[in-house]
């Protein structure tokens, strides 16, 4: 794209106008296969136009872009013996870009298919030198590794000495260390245990067939293993598990262990470790903090890199803080209504709303306390706070600093974080959902599922509170079941730009040409729905998610039985439509039954909205699945004709006694 290329009039080599993903990447190849040669003009400068209206904007995606991109390589590999350097080059470049941003596998192949695609990039790859890989100047060096095991690990040997470990490409030394790295993710101080979270780090364990063994040597002489298992880490740069990454926690009681010392054995190998602090852990070389204390417990790093407690009988009293959040953009949710359950309690307890959108600011009492987030109380609040009871749990929504500043203010935070959720967890996301990437001491959790999921991922199930959101406080066990039917899809991250000043730019181009679009206006519009309704006596609403909200406008509606509408009452319908929005739960907790219509499935198989492995769509038969216009209408009589919709049973988690959950949680809240 950022070429000068010389005009050879008729003689020149032009665009493959048939070609709608990387028609410039095949022009430059065809351009350097007369003489492979290139210039380089350092002083150059050129404006490149970036869209997401652009076909490479529209086409991104593996279901759009796999089989083009790869036909074309294997059609320039294939003309060579020895392909040139620069081809590979862009080979091995084309992978890495399209695994960071999610668009490479192409997931929406059956498995037989996936696994032959494949072979296809492995053996594209055998054709590329060990060299053009690991010394590519735009790869991350991790990653690097994971493209040689792509590759074959028989293109990497591993050597293992008594005090160190080394990969070697060619007989040439690529990897040599003495020590290994453990990243702290996260260090806790409760009631007399210190824990240690983190995880061992290096690319030696791409090649290296067994599990690594970490021992903790405590009090200088009893030693003990400690259990390792896959880091949700291994999603590393990506959405997907690129990395052979090993998480671990040690925890002690500092009434009998005072020193800790670490080390790791790989087949006769032992070495000692180095350690690397995430931000929000309570430890920086930057900073210089090797201590952090927390009431009555000292812990102390050590320059050898051991470790030190002490324990102090005289316990600093402190003034108790919870604080409450929800998020900006959002009235009212899981924190603002605990709030308004909680905050009158006489219990010792100071408690404060922390407002991030003005119309928070109208649900709080007189009585109520409240902090502008981002204030200077705000920050003073966040060091002192002992809880933090929060919806969203996202960084940028709990701390009222800049991303830079948290490894500077870590030193100080002493509260446990509670996280209520917003919405039921059904959405398989080992890169944020896991005790290795949110700041979630113990989470509310409102159906089976979701113990799964949470579990699978890093939660033990003593830390996931089995009590249901506060928000089923206030629904139905069951609608009033009127003629009446809600459309309510999700939004779409791979159909947004933007967000700017917590407003999604939505590329309407993009937006309009999609399939997601289209199949949605196809059913709105069709004539069979309207005639199904007709029939029955039956309404459809619409409700878009607020990101699309306003590009209502944009679906044309032509029934007088199908209408848009911002708000619902949820209990009046008597069936919910939805593709995979979380949103259906509270219509199965009203016992309503339910239909999904996905008309972009194979851009949710192969992952363009940011996921593809979800709890539903892993338990219901695909068949269940509209996919289609039409298919949406059969379901929708099937329902009216049978009163049933998709076969996906939720676990909720009912309380015996009929409590309400904002009930069990205050008191949960007190006992912990």
């Amino acid at each position: 794209m950022n070429i000068v290329v010389k005009n050879k009039y008729l003689k020149n080599i032009l665009f493959d106008e048939n070609q709608t993903f990387a028609e410039d990447q095949r022009y430059c190849c065809e351009v350097l296969e007369d003489k492979l040669k290139m210039g380089f003009c350092s002083t150059a400068c050129y404006i490149y136009n970036r869209s997401l209206e652009s076909s490479s904007g529209k086409l991104a995606g593996a279901c759009y872009i796999f089989e083009q991109s790869l036909s074309f390589f294997e059609e320039m590999f294939d003309k060579y013996e020895y392909v040139p350097m620069a081809f590979q080059g862009l080979f091995v470049n084309d992978i890495y870009w399209k695994i960071q941003n999610n668009i490479f596998f192409p997931y929406h192949y059956d498995n037989v298919n996936f696994d032959k695609s494949m072979q296809r990039v492995k053996r594209l790859l055998q054709k590329c030198y060990n060299s053009v890989i690991l010394d590519h100047p735009a790869i991350d060096f991790y990653e690097k590794f994971y493209l040689m095991r792509l590759k074959g690990r028989e293109y990497i040997t591993n050597v293992i000495k008594k005090d160190e470990i080394a990969l070697y490409s060619e007989g040439y030394l690529v990897l040599q260390e003495k020590r290994l790295e453990i990243v702290i993710t996260k260090v806790s101080i409760r009631d007399n245990s210190v824990s240690f979270h983190g995880f061992l780090k290096s690319a030696f364990f791409q090649f290296y067939n067994d599990k690594p063994k970490l021992y903790a040597t405590e009090n200088e002489q009893e030693k003990r293993e400690l259990s390792l298992v896959p880091s949700t880490h291994n999603y590393y740069l990506s959405h997907e598990p690129t990395q052979r990454f090993w998480r671990m926690e040690y925890v002690c009681n500092v009434q009998k262990v005072n020193k800790v010392a670490f080390h790791v054995v790989l087949g006769a190998a032992k070495l000692p470790v180095c350690y690397y602090f995430m931000p929000l852990t309570p430890f920086s070389s930057k900073y210089n903090y090797n201590v952090y204390k927390k009431h009555n417990i000292e812990v102390k790093k050590n320059i050898d890199n051991s470790w030190e407690f002490l324990y102090h009988n005289n316990i600093e009293q402190t003034k108790r803080i919870w604080l409450y959040y929800d998020c900006k953009g959002v009235a009212i949710d899981n924190g603002l209504q605990q709030y308004l359950h909680d905050c009158n309690k006489m219990d010792g307890v100071v408690r404060y709303y922390v407002v991030s959108d003005k119309r928070q600011e109208k649900y709080i009492p007189v009585y109520g306390n409240r902090v502008q987030f981002g204030s200077t109380l705000h920050r003073e609040l966040v060091t002192r706070a002992e809880k933090i009871v929060t919806a969203y749990i996202e960084n940028n929504n709990i701390f009222p600093f800049e991303p830079s500043e948290y490894e500077k203010y870590a030193n100080k935070f002493y509260f446990e974080t509670i996280y209520l959720q917003h919405g039921l967890l059904h959405i398989d996301m080992p890169w944020k959902y896991s005790p290795e990437r949110i700041i979630a001491d113990k989470v509310i959790i409102s159906a089976l599922h979701e113990v799964e999921l949470f579990k699978k991922n890093g939660f033990k199930e003593e830390n996931l509170w089995k009590i249901m959101m506060p928000r089923f406080d206030v629904l139905p066990l069951k609608a009033r079941n009127l003629k009446k039917i809600v459309y309510a899809p999700s939004w779409r991250s791979y159909l947004v730009g933007d967000n700017i000043d917590n407003k999604w730019k939505i590329p309407i181009k993009k937006y309009i040409t999609s399939n997601f679009f289209i199949g949605m206006q196809e059913f709105i519009c069709s004539s069979k729905l309207d005639l199904l309704l007709e029939e029955y006596g039956y309404q459809l609403d619409i409700k878009l998610h607020p990101i699309f909200a306003e590009c209502s406008d944009l679906i044309k509606i032509s029934s007088n039985h199908i209408s848009f509408k911002n708000e619902i009452v949820e209990d009046e319908y008597s069936l919910f439509i939805t593709d995979f929005s979380s949103y259906m739960f509270d219509f199965i907790y009203m016992k309503v039954p339910i239909i999904s219509f996905i008309p972009d499935f194979d851009e949710l198989k192969c992952g363009m909205n940011g996921y593809r492995d979800i709890d539903f769509l892993n338990k219901v038969n695909e068949n269940e699945i509209a996919k289609k216009p039409e298919d949406a209408v059969s379901k929708i009589r099937s329902f009216l004709e049978t009163g049933k919709g998709i076969n996906y049973q939720v676990k909720f988690f009912f309380d015996e006694n009929n409590k309400l959950s904002k009930d069990l949680i205050y008191s949960r809240l007190m006992e912990d």
